[in-house]
């Protein structure tokens, strides 16, 4: 049987260190997506990412998906709407 290759648009990430630049995976340069889509759908390591680079020099965080071939690359930084990690006000 053959994997698909799409990954779920839903898909929300941010440029390293810059939570507020979020976008959805279709609003990434061709680069990064192309980078972002080798690097989901690569066989799993031992250890889930923190992100990906692209060859333009670019950084990514995932920070959120229902994708589970993301998930099960990717640790996703998602902030409070997903209970991720920002400090309680």
């Amino acid at each position: 049987m053959r994997r698909k290759s799409a990954l779920r648009p839903d898909t929300t990430l941010a440029p390293a260190g810059d939570v507020e630049g979020e976008i959805y995976v279709r609003g990434l340069p061709a680069c990064c997506l192309r980078s972002f889509k080798e690097e989901a759908l690569a066989e799993a390591g031992e250890r889930r990412r923190l992100g990906f680079e692209c060859g333009c020099g670019r950084s990514w965080r995932i920070t959120s998906s229902l994708d589970d071939r993301v998930l099960d690359r990717f640790v996703t930084h998602a902030g409070p709407r997903a209970g991720g990690s920002y400090p309680a006000a």
